[in-house]
């Protein structure tokens, strides 16, 4: 699926790289949505753009995030979004930035969520009439917008957090998993935010087709993700606090539990070792022989539990 940005300002989704062709092959943008290896290879003999930055996506070399040529600028931005509930997963959208076109490539999924979740912001792409500078200027803006609204969105999950098991005291076995998944969310964040910086660092300084507006938008766009790295690393301060309050009280939990352990056992040895001395039934025992021997052993049982819990008591054990 392929969505084009003509040279006129118009619009248009198509199902494949056939339908592109006459007044079609005169666009500015194209994006390729769940692309396909006929895909790449047809933007390659077609257009003669190198693709080997999409070779080696997972590489934490430079040159699989920034691969700059003598007429194109290729990037590679790692994108966190909500596949699931709570977990973020990760996706991929590459960019080549050519003088007169650009072209994105990334998954179905990513786009569906962005659609869904920023169809508004989406839609100022498809109004006016755009140079490529312009839309790559717009996906610059628009991640780094992104990663603001996803950073400030964990944020909230954690303050959630927090308030359920600082304030309500509501505490279950789930809150150090989620304390945990939490904090993946946020290093996906991080990484990605800290490669975003590093890439447009790099095109801002060796791109050639980082314009002085160009570049001025990216000095912009790096001081304002400056501050989001400030607000992830404060996230991560958090949930390290949330985390070792529920361990606290998970000690203290755990504490409770075994001086409850204690005093039961405590209270149940005595009697029981009362019990066993008179069970064994020697002949020299005069005990076995006085009339008042059972009520004065049981009475001596009684006791033996008593004790215990007025001692437990008194230590405010109890």
């Amino acid at each position: 699926m392929l969505d084009l940005y003509l040279a006129n300002g118009e619009t248009l989704r198509l199902d494949g790289t056939g339908a592109v062709t006459g007044p079609y092959l005169d666009f500015r943008l194209i994006q390729f949505i769940d692309y396909t290896p006929e895909d790449l290879q047809w933007a390659k003999d077609r257009f003669g753009i190198d693709l080997s930055i999409m070779d080696n996506p997972g590489d934490i070399e430079i040159s699989s995030h920034f691969l700059e040529t003598e007429t194109q600028s290729a990037f590679h931005f790692s994108v966190p979004y909500y596949a699931r509930k709570h977990r973020l997963d990760e996706e991929s959208i590459f960019v080549i930035f050519t003088a007169d076109r650009l072209f994105s490539f990334s998954s179905l999924a990513l786009d569906d969520y962005l659609s869904e979740t920023y169809g508004n912001r989406l839609r100022t792409l498809h109004t006016g009439n755009m140079p490529v500078q312009g839309l790559f200027l717009f996906y610059v803006d628009f991640l780094g917008g992104y990663y603001a609204d996803l950073t400030e969105h964990v944020a909230r999950r954690i303050k959630h957090l927090a308030a359920r098991i600082l304030v309500k005291k509501e505490m279950d076995n789930g809150s150090l998993d989620f304390i945990t998944l939490y904090k993946f969310n946020n290093l996906l964040v991080k990484e990605s935010v800290i490669e975003f910086v590093r890439v447009l660092s790099l095109f801002r300084k060796h791109g050639q087709q980082a314009t002085a507006e160009i570049r001025a938008k990216i000095d912009s766009e790096i001081n304002d993700v400056s501050v989001v790295t400030d607000y992830v690393q404060f996230n991560f301060e958090r949930l390290d606090d949330l985390k070792e309050n529920v361990s606290n009280k998970i000690d203290l939990e755990q504490n409770r539990i075994v001086k409850i352990l204690t005093m039961v056992t405590v209270c149940i040895a005595l009697p029981t070792m009362i019990a066993g001395i008179y069970g064994m039934n020697f002949e020299s025992m005069p005990e076995l022989k006085s009339k008042f021997g059972y009520p004065i052993a049981l009475l001596g049982m009684l006791l033996s539990i008593i004790a215990p819990i007025v001692y437990f008591k008194r230590k405010k054990w109890l």
